[in-house]
């Protein structure tokens, strides 16, 4: 019995950890569909196209760029069948990060909210006379690395709304990409609901969110989601 319980929770967590950090398990491709899609949108938006293109095996939508170097792309295996306007949308809203340098910007907040506030308390702990002195540095030390993660996180949500609309405003097809954002509510992960409490935690608004965010600024694009997303933000 307790045999079969550890095999269980070990096929749990490897299911977690291949879904957190599913571009661990991404590949290099020569895929010509991919580079030719690379390619036109790096010429459009005058950018240099991703040196390198990965796809890892998952049934999943997703994406993901450092935006430190972007010299290369991951994406998983169920985006590259979402088709080709779908993709370049996709490719739209990564390279947004790169020409916005949002990693460069969320590096930078990240250090200067270290160095104000984080570094003063851990000098406080580790100079604490006490053991009152030391529990509450500590607490302290705690609270100030959650609030300085809401920071980021927020900021992180804020970058990757300035990356869709990035991607509407330049994308071919806009409505593929808003269609996309309709899809990761019926094809993601974790089926839990995303609620305002929890969204606060995330580094990425919820889908929800994001297509009411494009909608603002595109109002003409509502007309995307009128076979798609049960009519509209309003519906999903």
């Amino acid at each position: 019995m307790l045999v079969n319980k550890m095999q269980q929770y070990k096929k749990v967590l490897k299911r977690f950890i291949r879904l957190k950090f599913w571009w661990l398990y991404a590949k290099p491709v020569n895929d010509t569909f991919l580079y030719d899609i690379n390619q036109a949108v790096a010429k459009k938006i005058g950018m240099k196209p991703f040196k390198v293109i990965k796809v890892a095996e998952a049934s999943f939508y997703n994406a993901m760029v450092f935006s430190f170097s972007c010299k290369s792309i991951t994406i998983t295996s169920f985006l590259k069948e979402a088709g080709r306007d779908a993709i370049e949308g996709v490719f739209l809203h990564e390279y947004a990060h790169c020409k916005l340098k949002h990693g460069q910007k969320l590096f930078c907040l990240a250090l200067l909210l270290l160095i104000l506030s984080i570094l003063p308390v851990t000098y406080l702990l580790l100079n604490s006379t006490s053991m009152i002195e030391a529990v509450f540095a500590s607490i302290t030390l705690a609270l100030v690395y959650i609030f300085v993660q809401l920071i980021l996180r927020r900021k992180a949500r804020r970058f990757e709304y300035e990356a869709d609309l990035f991607a509407a405003l330049h994308a071919t097809n806009s409505c593929a990409y808003i269609d996309l954002l309709c899809s990761f509510l019926r094809h993601k992960p974790f089926k839990n609901k995303i609620n305002k409490i929890t969204e606060i935690f995330s580094s990425h608004p919820s889908p929800h969110s994001r297509i009411e965010n494009i909608v603002r600024h595109f109002p003409e694009m509502l007309k995307c989601m009128e076979n798609t997303c049960r009519g509209g933000p309003g519906g999903i």
